[in-house]
């Protein structure tokens, strides 16, 4: 199942220095509740996924409440190395807006999980910078001892050491910078501001006028619609559908057109998208 996950991607070998690492420190009875940082860390299967989970997203961790997420966004099979893949998180509850990117790599997922853990609850790529600022105010960064048990404080210190971890310097400008970024990416929007990153081919002058079929304001969607859209439709616009349509949660249920966009995602080369449409 963790193969399905991942499909053509090896797992990060700072993922598994992770995983080691908490499997290890849970043996020698280090952690009270078995997660790392706030975190459970695993090889997940494909079955870990939610309804709203994107279909380019491979989790890796999650806090234990709510459903909540963090997996690595391949921007459907484009990302070359997963070690380089955005960060996102997403919150299965929040139907509104449940996908967030929260960190440029998993290299600064650990590093805020461990200075600045708070933070990956709060703070994402649309935050505005007095919004970090009023963050840290009332969010120091860690360690302190007083702001940490023992055990939490040792824990924390064999982390920085085995991973040899420091600070984001200027953290309060790291959000913007990655809100910027993912700018110069993303070569179309989506509703959950993460975009669709361009092919090579393609230029954002070329799609000044592509067609788009717009969810924002809808509860449901139709086959007939979704086959009509798709027969015109070009490959960047179908990307902004299935991330719209995901955000949305309009397709975990519609066994129908999830059937017909699996065939479809052979058709574009998506074979790890066409695995994942059925899960859930």
């Amino acid at each position: 199942m963790a193969k399905l996950n991942y499909g053509k991607y090896e797992i990060p070998e700072r993922l598994k220095q992770i995983i080691e690492l908490q499997q290890h420190l849970n043996e020698v009875d280090q952690l009270k509740y078995g997660d790392l940082l706030g975190y459970y860390f695993s090889d997940e299967g494909i079955s870990a996924r939610y309804l709203n989970t994107p279909l380019d997203v491979i989790p890796f961790a999650r806090p234990g409440v709510d459903g909540i997420h963090f997996g690595f966004l391949t921007d459907f099979g484009q990302v070359k190395d997963l070690y380089d893949a955005y960060i996102v998180r997403v919150s299965p509850m929040d139907f509104d807006n449940p996908v967030h990117v929260v960190a440029r790599n998993i290299e600064d997922f650990i590093s805020t999980i461990c200075f600045y853990p708070d933070s990956m609850e709060i703070l994402d790529m649309t935050s505005l910078r007095k919004e970090v600022l009023e963050f840290l105010c009332h969010n120091p960064m860690i360690p302190k001892e007083t702001m940490l048990t023992n055990q939490e404080y040792n824990i924390h210190r064999i982390v920085c050491e085995k991973f040899q971890l420091k600070p984001i310097g200027n953290f309060e400008n790291y959000f913007y910078l990655l809100h910027q970024q993912r700018g110069l990416d993303a070569i179309l929007p989506t509703l959950d501001h993460i975009g669709v990153v361009k092919k090579e081919e393609a230029t954002k002058a070329s799609l000044n006028n592509i067609i788009l079929l717009n969810l924002k304001n809808k509860d449901e969607i139709t086959l007939p619609e979704v086959k009509s859209f798709f027969e015109t439709a070009v490959y960047e616009a179908k990307l902004v559908f299935l991330r719209d349509g995901y955000s949305k949660g309009l397709l975990w249920d519609q066994e129908d057109i999830k059937l017909f966009l699996s065939e479809h995602l052979l058709l574009m080369d998506l074979p790890d998208e066409a695995e994942s449409i059925f899960y859930p």
